[in-house]
């Protein structure tokens, strides 16, 4: 009602004014996930309804459309999206995020079905489009909102891997004449394609260190799908229980290895025979031969295998890593009549040699597989003279890839991809990006590896080429 309209007030004066009040309040449990998330992480989560598919963002209780339940239903979005709506503030308000003019905009993040309000900047005002690509740009410092995001900006233009590939000529193998001679040393081929292998989780390597370690079969496919958009050929798996140890059980292995050959027909699944500790030698090599995958790894040495904190030397877990000549021989045979091609995983020049005596039986098609192990507590550090003697050791056909446990990962990449060979990345080596993050996945760290091969100048292999390398059936 009017002021004038009140009898006995028609003289009094209105003053319109604004009041700021600070106050709190509990943000409920799906909004306090999804702003620690984002301040924690780096992460931008939503919540999927099971019923219709749909992605909310921002996240909620319950889906508009269905009313299901779906508060814990969180799915990982891209950090990247398009501006499907804009606005231009042009006026100063102190409660306001930015001092104007600026954008606030509707951007639906790639994979939602919802979109959300935030701040386009780093570009002129009249450079934002409807239908822009914009990528977001975290805050520096917290603030315990949504600003944790702290805006988006235009998105670099990517050119994916594949597409890269796809505009190169196939690298087809020259065959060379059956040779008795050592390794032939001096300069390494750089135009044969650098297989990438992503190592999605180990055995140790658990969710409270990084989130991003796949347990359930759908987590490891989504995870493998992301390294091969990235650029892997490649993952090896240690498949795990829901509650994340690591399991021998053949179906749940099986499940594992389908689920990510039902999401990415294309990449080679490489299963582990070491499985996890404690496990019997029928345990590691029975699931083996049931699944039979393309590849599946192969130790060679007995050694100390544990957890050793690095700066004080503390021992944490310790115990002895079994893998007798007898074993050797037999995981070896069993892959080779399964048609599942060896990994060779040497952990020093020892296991390489073990390899090599051994393989005087015939056991092992050629070319053979061996993948420079560095950096576990047990096993030797990665030195480059120590590299060069192993790749000079190995027989003239043999292939080699690397890994390195924490920051020995990216040393032992980069002076494998410089001399000829391959790499492995991925949260069971190593949780970390070079700068210190944690890796939001190791498809972040198959990024980092692509840098590395286009800075020395390989193409990067597709899982066809992989295959022609090492010696795989076509698929």
């Amino acid at each position: 009602m009017a002021a004038e309209q009140l009898k006995g007030l028609e003289e009094s004066y209105e003053v319109e004014g604004k009041m700021a009040l600070p106050y709190t309040y509990f943000a409920g449990r799906v909004g306090s996930k999804f702003i620690t998330t984002i301040r924690d992480q780096q992460k931008i989560m939503g919540v999927k309804c099971p019923a219709c598919n749909t992605v909310y963002l921002p996240p909620r209780q319950v889906c508009d459309k269905d009313f299901t339940d779906i508060r814990d239903n969180w799915v990982e979005l891209s950090n990247t999206g398009t501006v499907i709506n804009f606005t231009v503030v042009r006026y100063d308000d102190r409660h306001l995020p930015r001092k104007a003019p600026f954008v606030l905009a509707l951007i639906q993040l790639d994979g939602a079905g919802t979109p959300f309000m935030h701040i386009v900047e780093e570009c002129k005002i009249a450079d934002v489009k409807v239908g822009m690509k914009v990528e977001a740009v975290f805050a520096k410092e917290t603030t315990n909102t949504i600003l944790d995001i702290d805006h988006f900006k235009p998105e670099a233009e990517k050119i994916s891997i594949h597409a890269l590939n796809a505009a190169r000529k196939q690298w087809i193998p020259v065959e060379e004449p059956v040779t008795n001679e050592k390794r032939r040393g001096g300069k390494p081929d750089m135009a044969t394609p650098v297989i990438i292998t992503a190592a999605l989780t180990g055995a140790a390597t658990m969710k409270n260190q990084n989130p991003s370690v796949p347990y359930t079969p759908e987590e490891f496919a989504e995870e493998a799908w992301k390294c091969w958009q990235a650029g892997a050929a490649m993952v090896h798996v240690h498949a795990r229980e829901d509650g994340g140890m690591a399991t021998h059980d053949h179906g749940r292995i099986k499940a594992t290895h389908d689920a990510i050959k039902d999401k990415c027909p294309e990449l080679i699944v490489n299963l582990s025979s070491a499985v996890g500790m404690g496990k019997t030698a029928e345990q590691r090599i029975s699931q083996i031969v049931a699944i039979k995958p393309e590849m599946a790894s192969l130790n060679t040495n007995t050694m100390n295998f544990g957890i050793v904190e690095r700066r004080t030397g503390k021992i944490f877990i310790d115990y002895v890593f079994e893998n007798t000549f007898t074993m050797l021989q037999d995981f070896g045979r069993a892959m080779e009549e399964n048609g599942v091609k060896p990994e060779i995983e040497c952990y020093d020049m020892g296991g390489l040699d073990n390899t090599l005596l051994i393989a005087r039986q015939g056991i092992f098609s050629d070319p053979m597989n061996f993948n420079f192990v560095w950096g576990v507590a047990g096993g030797q550090a990665f030195r480059a003279e120590s590299f060069i003697a192993m790749m000079n050791a190995l027989p003239p056909r043999a292939n080699f890839t690397t890994c390195g446990v924490g920051t020995d990962e990216f040393p032992c990449i980069m002076q494998s991809c410089l001399l000829g060979g391959h790499m492995r990345v991925g949260l069971e080596d190593n949780i970390r990006m070079p700068d210190g993050k944690l890796a939001r996945g190791s498809y972040e760290l198959v990024e980092v590896a692509v840098q590395v091969a286009s800075a020395l100048g390989r193409p990067v292999a597709t899982a066809t080429e992989a295959r022609l390398i090492m010696g795989l059936k076509p698929r």
